[in-house]
């Protein structure tokens, strides 16, 4: 059975601000939301396989089993619940800003 999947507002105004981002500095519409499709079918893909992607190694200090995956510069964290079967993504930002502290996350 298929996970459901959440996108935190965090995570949303992550992926907006770097799809704006293309869109403007780079100026590239069309780019942007070729950017912004590939996000969002990549985690889609979690749904089928949430546990694919390992835990992050700043879990420990965080209390929580985040897990990540890269999506071209980006950091794509999420949060799996199985009881619920949820995944829920908290933060979509770029791969060398590393690592996420307590004030990154819920």
């Amino acid at each position: 059975m298929a996970y459901r999947i959440q996108i935190a507002r965090p995570a949303v105004r992550d992926a907006t601000k770097y799809a704006a981002f293309i869109r403007d500095e780079q100026n590239s519409p069309e780019g942007a939301l070729r950017w912004l499709d590939g996000l969002h079918e990549a985690i889609k893909g979690l749904a089928n396989a949430p546990n694919l992607f390992s835990v992050i190694p700043e879990a420990e200090e965080l209390g929580y089993p985040y897990r990540s995956f890269l999506y071209h510069s980006h950091r794509v964290v999420y949060a799996v619940e199985d009881n619920a079967q949820l995944v829920v993504v908290h933060r979509v930002y770029h791969g060398a800003r590393q690592p996420l502290s307590e004030t990154d996350l819920p």
